[in-house]
């Protein structure tokens, strides 16, 4: 089990700040920092940039502070207790600034842990410890993906989002402008990232979400085609049956009936 000694989310400091340990702490720490900051590694402070990430391990010097006036960061003191190789399954670094294209996701999850280890409640200790383990699990996926993504852009964070909502609200009236006015940016210049980003066009990706949620409904309800198509965002029963068919080569009447008879 992962046990959280203590931790905060969205820690604020207006003036000067320090945090100096030298024979460290005797379990983890993970912080999530999210303004630039200056951290000591062999002996000489090194400038770090926001939406940075750093694992301690146990009885580590740490010495890091503020680059100005302002510090604002997350941070988790954790342990394990019986299950010492569970981070050795992870590429995560120890000691070492790791930066992050998604680091609000999770900061998330720093925020839920707080308010869990402030409570009393029942089976307390366990929903820590799956929150830590996601968390973990979470960062060690953003360090194996490449830490440019999307090329770095300032739009990629918001055009995931995008794309996480599609596949959520497939249903919804999702049309070029509709979308590229969510971003603030010109149609083109969207639709021109989108692909950039995810190889397939905005309006791909809605007729995939709408397809997969269909076919999702074909094989665990019994809810009429009509209702149906209507459930996925399709106007009209005739052309949902036409698109579900040309991606799936089947209708959507044959695609139950198949799943049903393999069951």
């Amino acid at each position: 089990m992962i046990a959280v000694t203590n931790c905060g989310h969205d820690s604020r400091h207006q003036t000067k700040f320090c945090m100096l340990r030298k024979t460290g702490v005797p379990n983890y720490i993970l912080l999530l920092v999210k303004t630039k900051a200056f951290f000591e590694f062999n002996g000489r402070l090194a400038a770090t940039n926001p939406n940075m990430a750093i694992l301690f391990d146990r009885n580590t010097y740490t010495h890091y502070e503020s680059a100005g006036n302002f510090y604002n960061d997350d941070w988790i003191h954790f342990d394990f207790v019986g299950e010492e190789p569970f981070l050795d399954s992870l590429k995560i670094p120890f000691n070492s600034p790791i930066y992050l294209p998604q680091i609000n996701s999770l900061s998330n999850y720093v925020r839920l842990l707080v308010k869990e280890n402030h409570s009393d409640t029942l089976h307390k200790e366990q929903v820590q410890d799956s929150l830590m383990r996601i968390l973990l699990y979470r960062l060690d996926s953003q360090i194996a993906s490449p830490l440019t993504e999307g090329g770095g852009s300032k739009y990629y964070p918001v055009m995931n989002q995008l794309r996480m909502n599609i596949h959520n609200t497939p249903h919804q009236n999702w049309t070029v402008d509709t979308m590229a006015e969510s971003i603030h940016i010109s149609p083109s210049y969207f639709q021109h990232l989108y692909k950039e980003f995810f190889h397939l066009s905005c309006m791909q990706e809605v007729i995939l979400a709408r397809i997969e949620r269909a076919k999702f409904y074909l094989s665990t309800t019994d809810t009429p085609i009509k209702v149906l198509s209507d459930l996925c965002g399709y106007e009209n029963e005739l052309h949902f049956i036409r698109q579900f068919k040309q991606k799936e080569g089947l209708t959507p009447t044959q695609y139950r009936q198949l799943y049903k008879a393999a069951r």
